[in-house]
């Protein structure tokens, strides 16, 4: 059996344990530069989360409502100033019969003084005549004052030179509410008692006795045959 030199193995031995213990520093070596690298990649993440967890949310801000509130307008107006009513060439007929049989229509657009348009409130009253004196009838209605259409219940009496009892009417009544945004209209036929002749169909708007206007247009008005 062969065996190996002393000086041999003891140098084999040594050399080896040189390589271990080299390996051995190698490893190390290399197991703390990987760890400082991972180190220093966990410090960074973890600074990264830190800033961004220091930011205060911004809170949205509340909708602003546009909506505004509508405005009632009053129904009735306070002051009714009342002008002249207007009468138109077709709102009457000219020339009548006092035939107790022939129907007439009468038509006034009673107006608003201050805007010149037909009134809008539903207080304002009406009444509708037959005369045969403009001029006295006129005069009647400013007398003392203007006595007679600064009270409205005087609207329901005979007017002095009213022809009384000659406007039979058959739609509407004598004294009635003028209407509102619209013509105010009366139908009638001529009481056979109405003799021929020049006459005048006189209408008054008035508001509470306050404001009023009267205006007047003549007929020519004829008896009936046999």
């Amino acid at each position: 059996m062969q065996t190996r030199p002393p000086g041999k193995q003891q140098g084999s031995t040594n050399q080896r344990a040189v390589t271990v213990a080299t390996t051995t520093l190698l490893c190390f070596g290399l197991a703390g530069l990987i760890f400082g690298f991972a180190f220093g990649g966990f410090i960074g993440r973890s600074t990264g989360t830190s800033t961004a967890s220091t930011k205060t949310p911004t809170a949205s801000a509340p909708a602003i409502s546009n909506h505004s509130p509508s405005v009632t307008p009053t129904a009735t107006p306070e002051n009714v100033l009342i002008d002249t009513p207007a009468i138109g060439a077709g709102d009457y007929t000219t020339q009548e019969t006092a035939d107790g049989a022939t129907s007439y229509t009468f038509s006034a657009q009673i107006l608003d003084k201050t805007t010149h348009q037909p009134i809008q409130a539903t207080d304002v009253t009406c009444k509708l005549w037959l005369t045969d004196d403009n001029d006295a009838t006129s005069d009647a209605l400013k007398a003392n004052n203007y006595a007679l259409p600064a009270n409205v219940a005087n609207l329901n009496q005979a007017f002095p030179h009213e022809t009384q009892g000659a406007l039979q009417f058959t739609s509407g009544t004598q004294v009635q509410a003028c209407a509102a945004n619209s013509k105010t209209t009366w139908t009638y036929t001529l009481s056979t008692t109405v003799k021929h002749g020049t006459y005048f169909l006189a209408v008054l708007a008035d508001w509470k006795g306050k404001h009023y206007n009267w205006y007047l247009v003549q007929i020519a008005v004829a008896k009936a045959t046999s």
